[in-house]
């Protein structure tokens, strides 16, 4: 025994391993064989092997597990070697004997080289010795089988098909015969007896699927059907072992649950089917056959087998159309994306390119989010179809977008941006998603679509966590603005405008380290600056100040300006002055700027001081006029600021400081249009503090200036020269009284009531001529004057007339009545005429004073002509009777005289009853008192009245 195991341990090195396949396969489906054992009948153990020919020997299925094959062999050859005549114990001891030696030349053999056939040829010569010497065995049928099996092993195929043929006809009931049968089948398959090997397999699976050779089979009846050109059958025989294998409880096992002998079965069955239908019309064979049979749960495995089938052909179109033809069959089943793709992968293989992209759209369409597909499913339920729906997405987007940069066609920009879309859609919250927005932003820029760029890269900058692309997409968003207002008007593009400014500043405030960030936000600082939206620049104007960190001075420099302005258009002037005070200190010396923010800060001080002067804080309003000049000493609203401030002292009556305010005003500004007012002003501050002269003068200069208005230079000089006049300067009064009449001779009553000054200034200078020259043009004025004489006119000419009687009248009353009286009273009456015809004159001016006047005058001359006449000298030669006589005709030549001058002196008195009553009417009721003392010369004697009562 021990020479055997060393034999067979050296044949062990020798085998084959095309042989050791053979065996393996021959003998994969054999069980292990039944032993037996003896089943003692009493209680005493036997003592001898021959006391065992008495015992009944009963099989068991399987040998004790802890006994060791090469034991056993060793007790069966000893037992055999007993002259024992128990045949039928004999007869199983050889056959099991036979089986532990193939099974242990079985176990031993791993290679050609090990293989030296002692220990089967050991087995066959049992099994042979065992079928002669025991023909009526009742377990033959376990010996033929056995004996097959051993010359598998031995690669004698004949004489096993041989046994089996015997065995499979002599016990058409043993337990062996499926097994046998699927032997004789593989034997004859094997050596190419395809319709024999066809009876045996269709024996194997005849009698149920419960033999356990069923499945393997049903799958070697295919191929011998197949062998025989019989596709229609072998197709029917593979579905029926895919039905047994592929499905349980009506559902598609998942191909990890095979076993890896199940997986190559199944394979191996789908690629038998794949080469029959491609040898048919391919996929449309496959139709019509499951049309009829009904489709499977693994359906989708056959069309997909038969697509391999043409790519390892190479036959790309037709793997495609295959792969196609189940999603069209059964678009919403769960495995119709994955063949869809694998059309979409056969085109890609055969370098259709423009087949590839109608795949794909044709997948994008069929199984997008939302389609049938989905109806009932959710990703979870397909992740790769969710997986594939994006790839294919983005290939799509990806290819029209490169063929649009190509081409710039507007439709191939347009399918680009679809795309993109559609997967912005179906994966919304995609790792990618931002990404993808960004590139559908640049594809609707480059294709001119400006706004819906635009509202892309907001959304990409936005709208998503931070990511790589969020401050690119913000600065593209404002680009897109810009490229987009130029195309629109009116409300839209102000709107477009206003939206483009939020746009910049949000993209400054999300994105403060981007190059571009200030620039951006002082830029859309500027923009609302322009539109008026002064709260939002100040606020924006303060965070551009405020960034860590600080901005460029440029910048800084912008963003304070805005800041200035913006404070100062919304009234908040203590702020604007610091503002534009900061302003100054980014300016150089040079700047062009410079002036300007000078008056701005001059402006925010002065609107400071309206305030407070509006609130009535006088004192507080003055300070801040004034220190326009302090801060800002070049600006033009300076001037201005002074002067307000001096009318505000001149308001609160602070003289001395209003004038000194307005000679500093004036002398830093003699052309400034205000100087005028402030002459007028300091005249009268100057008037206020008793400096009259002064007055005089600042008016002297305002009369002089022919830009004032004529009514002012009038007035001006008028005044000017009242004030000298009152100052007791009256050679500079005189002088401006003449000048006035002789630049306004109208309006009249001015000009009169000046020569009246001037005649009267004259006439305290004693200074006769002059007076008499004025009053002669008094009279002139009033003459010339026309429709324009005015009641002041002629009463003024009236009363220089009636003084310019005072001369004839002094001369008539010089001249003295002598001998001889003709002479002397021609002189008199010449004298008297001149008086009464200049009294006439005054008469016709229709003044009562002057009339009253007039009349007491020319009454007084008749009375004084006829009391010259009485008192004249009488001639010397006259006698007593001719004095007397020319005494009577004196008398009766003054008697009309002294009539005349009562009746003009009653004429005078008569006026009281018209209400006139003035000295000179009182002057004539004495005249008459004296001429008339009868009438006139009476005293009242009033009584008292004592009311009696009733």
């Amino acid at each position: 025994m021990k020479h055997r195991a060393s034999v067979g341990q050296t044949s062990h090195n020798k085998r084959s391993h095309k042989l050791r396949m053979l065996i393996a396969f021959t003998l994969s489906s054999a069980v292990a064989m039944p032993a037996f054992t003896a089943e003692q009948t009493d209680s005493r153990p036997a003592r001898t092997i021959r006391d065992l020919e008495k015992k009944e020997v009963k099989v068991k299925p399987d040998p004790p597990s802890d006994v060791k094959a090469q034991q056993a062999i060793e007790q069966y050859r000893r037992f055999l070697e007993l002259e024992s005549k128990n045949e039928k114990l004999k007869a199983e001891a050889m056959r099991r004997l036979g089986d532990l030696q193939v099974e242990v030349d079985e176990s031993e053999r791993v290679d050609e080289n090990a293989f030296g056939g002692l220990g089967v040829d050991e087995a066959v010569q049992l099994y042979e010795g065992l079928l002669k010497g025991y023909p009526n065995y009742e377990r033959n049928d376990v010996v033929m089988y056995q004996l097959a099996r051993a010359y598998g092993v031995k690669g004698q195929p004949e004489k096993a098909l041989a046994v089996l043929d015997q065995l499979v006809t002599t016990y058409p009931r043993s337990q062996w015969l499926i097994e046998s049968q699927f032997r004789r089948g593989e034997i004859l398959f094997s050596a190419g007896r395809y319709r024999e090997a066809e009876n045996a397999y269709t024996a194997v699976t005849t009698p149920g699927a419960d033999t356990g050779f069923f499945d393997q089979g049903l799958y070697k009846l295919g191929w011998s059907l197949f062998k025989q050109s019989r596709g229609d059958e072998s197709v029917a025989a593979f579905l029926r072992m895919l039905d047994r294998v592929l499905v349980q409880d009506g559902r598609l096992r998942a191909r990890d649950s095979l076993s890896r002998p199940e997986r190559e079965l199944t394979d191996d069955a789908l690629r038998a089917i794949s080469i029959t239908y491609s040898d048919m019309d391919g996929p449309e064979s496959l139709d019509a056959a499951l049309a009829q049979r009904g489709d499977p749960p693994y359906a989708h495995q056959l069309y997909e087998a038969l697509g391999n089938l043409y790519i390892e052909k190479e036959r790309y179109q037709d793997a495609a159309l295959a792969f196609e033809a189940f999603a069209k069959r059964r678009p919403d089943d769960r495995y119709a994306p994955s063949l869809q793709m694998r059309t979409i992968e056969a085109y890609s293989k055969g370098g259709f390119a423009t087949l590839v992209i109608d795949g794909k759209q044709a997948f994008v369409e069929r199984y997008a989010f939302g389609s049938a597909f989905w109806r009932e499913r959710t990703v979870n339920d397909a992740p790769e179809v969710a997986a594939q729906l994006k790839s294919n997405q983005k290939d799509l987007a990806e290819y029209y977008y490169a063929l649009a940069q190509k081409d710039k066609k507007p439709e191939n920009y347009a399918a680009a941006a679809r795309w993109y879309r559609a997967m912005l859609d179906s994966f919304p919250q995609d790792a990618e998603a931002p990404a993808t927005r960004f590139t559908l932003g640049e594809v609707l820029f480059e294709s001119g679509r400006f706004a819906d760029a635009a509202r892309e890269y907001e959304t990409t900058a936005y709208d998503y966590p931070a990511h790589p692309k969020s401050a690119a997409a913000g600065y593209a968003a404002l680009v897109a603005y810009q490229k987009h207002e130029p195309s629109l008007e009116g409300e839209s593009k102000a709107l477009w405008h206003r939206q483009g400014i939020e746009s910049a500043l949000m993209f400054a405030t999300s994105f403060p380290e981007h190059p571009e960030s200030a620039r951006v936000q002082t830029k859309a600082d500027e923009d609302l600056f322009a539109l008026s939206d002064f709260d939002r620049v100040i606020e924006v104007s303060t965070l551009i100040l405020e960034r860590n960190p600080p901005v460029e001075r440029k910048l800084a420099r912008t963003a304070t300006t805005l800041l200035a302005h913006s404070l100062f258009d919304r009234g908040r002037f203590v702020e604007a002055e610091s503002a534009y005070v900061k302003v100054q200190g980014f300016l150089p010396a040079n700047d062009p700027d410079r002036a300007n923010i000078e008056e701005r800060i001059a402006a925010s001080i002065y609107k400071q001081a309206e305030a407070k002067r509006t609130a009535g804080d006088a004192t507080g309003a003055v300070d801040d006029f004034l220190r326009v000049a302090a801060l800002a000493p070049n600006s033009k609203a300076r001037s201005n600021a002074e002067y307000d401030a001096a009318s505000i002292l001149l308001q609160n009556k602070e003289w001395d400081r209003a004038a000194q305010v307005l000679e500093t005003f004036r002398r830093n500004y003699p052309n400034h249009e205000l100087v005028p007012d402030a002459t007028r002003s300091l005249a009268v501050a100057y008037l206020e503090l008793g400096r009259g002269t002064q007055g005089a003068a600042e008016l002297e200069r305002v009369a002089a200036r022919a830009e004032e208005p004529v009514e002012v230079r009038r007035a001006a000089l008028w005044q000017a020269a009242e004030l000298y006049e009152k100052g007791a300067s009256p050679t500079n009064a005189g002088r401006l009284y003449a000048s006035y009449v002789t630049q306004y001779p109208s309006p009249l009553d001015p000009a009169m009531d000046a020569r009246q000054k001037l005649a009267d200034m004259a006439k305290a200078q004693n200074d006769v001529k002059t007076r008499s020259q004025w009053l002669d043009e008094i009279i002139r004025a009033d003459k010339s004057a026309g429709a324009a004489r005015t009641d002041r006119s002629k009463y003024l000419a009236a009363k220089a007339t009636i003084e310019t009687a005072e001369a004839p009248a002094a001369m008539f009353a010089a001249v003295k009545l002598t001998a001889p009286l003709n002479k002397s009273l021609k002189l008199k009456r010449t004298a008297m005429e001149k008086t009464l015809a200049v009294y006439g004159q005054a008469l016709d001016y229709g003044v009562a004073e002057v009339t009253t006047q007039a009349t007491y005058g020319m009454a007084e001359l008749y009375r004084q002509l006829g009391a010259d006449l009485m008192a004249s000298e009488r001639p010397k030669d006259l006698d007593a009777d001719a004095k007397e006589q020319y005494d009577v005709l004196l008398e009766e030549q003054a008697f009309p005289f002294e009539e005349k001058a009562i009746e003009l002196h009653e004429t005078n008195a008569q006026r009281t009853g018209d209400g006139v009553y003035d000295a000179w009417v009182q002057r004539s009721f004495d005249v008459l008192a004296k001429l008339v003392p009868a009438r006139y010369a009476k005293t009242e004697i009033s009584e008292d009245y004592v009311p009696t009562l009733p």
